[in-house]
């Protein structure tokens, strides 16, 4: 694997990039960063955007293949990947991830839900209506779906404790007049315990959750 660092110049081919794929939200950012794969047939990266101080953007970029660009568009910095983990190793990490919730009505017809929409909703018609309760109840709903006991089992790790829902986010992206996107992002911070190194670094290649062509499902870990 490949974690990469991704910034556009300050150059009249940027401009024109962001010209050409600019003005469909994170559809569009998805697109951009495809140039740097221009031999991929399929998706083979995972992206994070983040925006520093000055209001810039920067890309974390976790990939299959080393991103290739040519310097006056993007500002790639790329190192090889390949954390070495073992057993009962503890980890700090930080995830960008889309909750969902998957429900059937009485006509068993499916639907999957954000999760913390889905329960704001069951609290408000179970007749609560205090705000700061309200936004408790949808963070504890973001924290039980990391903690899902079979989904972590699936993901090779465990959680030494509940981890912080730092930020919630609706989005909007349209892949053209037809085609609305709209989905929900959740940024956590917390520590994990691996159990099964293979496991977890398959799953971390292909990253955690949904949405992970819209900018989910990337996380970063670090040693503690």
């Amino acid at each position: 694997m490949y974690l990469s660092k991704v910034s556009f110049q300050a150059s009249q081919q940027a401009r024109q990039l962001l010209l050409g794929f600019g003005g469909k939200g994170v559809y569009s950012t998805h697109q951009m960063l495809w140039q740097l794969f221009t031999e991929e047939d399929e998706r083979s990266f995972l992206f994070r955007e983040e925006q520093s101080a000055d209001g810039s953007k920067a890309f974390f970029v976790l990939s299959s293949v080393k991103p290739e660009s040519d310097e006056s568009t993007f500002n790639v910095k790329t190192k090889t990947f390949m954390p070495k983990l073992q057993s009962g190793q503890r980890l700090g990490f930080t995830l960008r991830a889309n909750p969902t919730v998957c429900t059937t009505d009485e006509k068993g017809k499916s639907k999957r839900h954000d999760v913390m929409m889905h329960a704001k909703k069951a609290a408000k018609e179970s007749g609560v209506s205090d705000s700061e309760e309200i936004r408790l109840i949808m963070e504890q709903a973001a924290q039980e779906w990391i903690a899902n006991p079979k989904r972590l089992e699936n993901w090779g790790f465990t959680l030494d404790f509940l981890p912080e829902v730092q930020t919630y986010m609706q989005h909007r992206s349209d892949k053209n007049r037809e085609d609305k996107i709209r989905f929900s992002s959740v940024d956590y911070q917390g520590v994990l315990t691996v159990q099964d190194p293979e496991k977890f670094l398959e799953q971390l290649e292909k990253g955690f959750g949904r949405a992970k062509s819209l900018g989910c499902g990337l996380m970063l870990i670090k040693s503690i």
